[in-house]
């Protein structure tokens, strides 16, 4: 996979329901930041599918998570349980492995987006400054811009993006971004 800044996200859907697997789809086919790369009515077909697809993200919806699928497709991609939020499954999910909670028929992309976001800033260690200027970043913009934006000065935007490269363990603005925007395929699969 490309670590091109503006790559989509992979997404896999998975829902037993057809006609609201049909719409998570439709959604998500919306936006230029996602890309669904498939989608599966089972979580067993939904690990094999994970495995050979490597999504960044995967949505999966009760019955999957009830079963105990997130806990395998944690391993390589950001999972989010899609059921209702008095379901038991989300706090099993959780516990498994999943990063996030979206009820169904009431989630948007930006919704979606900024659960990954908020994953990948407690993940990676970011204070919520550092969040922000990874945001941006994430956006091509450059420390003046930033500092402009944030009305900061401009050396204090580089000693953030300095801290930020020293948490992330990366030397390069690409490596940053491929991060933050989630793209496991550049992070180290979990044993």
């Amino acid at each position: 996979m490309s670590v091109d800044e503006t790559a989509p996200l992979r997404v896999l859907v998975v829902d037993c329901d057809p006609r609201v697997r049909a719409q998570v789809v439709s959604l998500l086919a919306d936006s230029d930041e996602l890309e669904v790369v498939a989608e599966t009515a089972g979580g067993a077909d939904a690990v094999g599918l994970a495995a050979r697809l490597r999504p960044d993200i995967v949505l999966l919806d009760a019955d999957a998570a009830r079963t105990g699928h997130a806990a395998p497709l944690s391993r390589a991609s950001r999972v989010f349980v899609h059921a209702p939020p008095d379901d038991g499954c989300v706090e099993t999910a959780l516990r498994g492995g999943a990063c996030g909670h979206l009820v169904p028929g009431s989630f948007t992309v930006r919704d979606l987006i900024r659960g990954v976001r908020d994953a990948s800033r407690a993940s990676l260690g970011l204070s919520a400054r550092e969040a922000e200027v990874m945001d941006l970043i994430s956006t091509g913009r450059s420390n003046g811009e930033i500092a402009r934006q944030l009305f900061l000065s401009e050396k204090t935007v580089k000693n953030h993006v300095n801290r930020i490269y020293a948490k992330l363990g990366v030397s390069s603005r690409a490596t940053a971004i491929a991060l933050w925007r989630g793209m496991m395929s550049v992070l180290p699969i979990k044993d």
